[in-house]
């Protein structure tokens, strides 16, 4: 174990973190692979509220466990950045991707979600990671 800082290597949208709740393989295996390399998965706050909401906060321990995990770093937006993110939430639909893109973008990684179309204007649809399971 290592007292290094992680690297950012992929920020997790609402898609994700259901999808994760509901036991994803591809989304587990990719953040312990993360994991592995000493990488950082951030969660963007709006995104945790979003899928606790879908979820019915039926699946609670699950959240809890992901929000746990040494290689997840759950973030807010700096509210300097409202004006950026309703631009954004008038690209991408929903104030969840919004903050997911943000992040995305500040970190320059990805967003891991079920549907890459949602991203498609922001950065050409290019800063996204789709997974299917």
């Amino acid at each position: 174990m290592t007292d290094e800082p992680r690297t950012v290597r992929l920020v997790i949208d609402t898609s994700a973190v259901v999808a994760w709740t509901r036991g994803s393989l591809a989304v587990g295996e990719l953040i312990a692979e993360i994991d592995d390399e000493h990488g950082a998965v951030v969660l963007p706050l709006p995104c945790l509220i979003e899928a606790a909401h879908l979820t019915g906060l039926l699946e609670q321990l699950r959240l809890d466990a992901l929000i746990a995990h040494r290689a997840v770093y759950l973030l807010s937006d700096d509210p300097q950045d409202w004006q950026a993110l309703a631009t954004l939430r008038g690209l991408v639909g929903t104030p969840d991707r919004a903050s997911a893109a943000m992040l995305a973008l500040d970190a320059n990684v990805d967003v891991l979600t079920r549907d890459a179309t949602w991203y498609t204007p922001v950065a050409g649809g290019k800063a996204t990671l789709e997974f299917n399971d």
